[in-house]
């Protein structure tokens, strides 16, 4: 059952971020929802199920636009590979950590993604117009949605 509600969680978060969210982007920049399903589900499992999940929600994007396939799952599986590396090495409690983990998560993914398109060869433009203030502002969502967590979690009635 886990499965599955992992399956859904990130097909449902892939495609919402890259179709139906577009219109909804500030400047260009949007929020990469996928990337946000991926460090929740890559959060509660380990190092190589993170990584699968990762190339699974890169191949969605993929499928997408079919030419530039790979480039998703190599983006998608590099980004969740970091994401599991740094949850088990750094042990990240702090909001703000836990933001700037995110913020790398994004620009890797997002680099790696249009150095292997046909938008390389505007890569550095591409990079401060689009890439660093979009991973921006995934990362300040990840951490609103991080203290609503935790406040809701504190919120909570405990029966002792």
């Amino acid at each position: 059952m886990i499965f599955f509600s992992r399956l859904i969680l990130i097909i449902i978060a892939t495609y919402a971020g890259t179709t139906l969210l577009a219109p909804i982007s500030i400047m260009g920049w949007d929020i990469d929802i996928g990337l946000l399903a991926l460090v929740l589900v890559g959060t509660y499992s380990g190092r190589k199920n993170a990584i699968v999940w990762g190339a699974f929600s890169g191949f969605l994007m993929d499928c997408l636009n079919p030419q530039w396939m790979g480039a998703g799952v190599l983006a998608r599986a590099t980004a969740a590979m970091f994401l599991s590396a740094m949850r088990e090495k750094l042990n990240i409690e702090h909001i703000f950590l836990d933001g700037g983990v995110i913020f790398i998560a994004g620009l890797i993914d997002r680099c790696i993604y249009i150095g292997l398109t046909q938008y390389r060869e505007q890569f550095f433009y591409g990079l401060w117009r689009f890439i660093i203030p979009s991973s921006i502002y995934t990362a300040i969502i990840a951490i609103i949605l991080i203290i609503l967590y935790r406040i809701r979690g504190i919120l909570r009635p405990r029966i002792i």
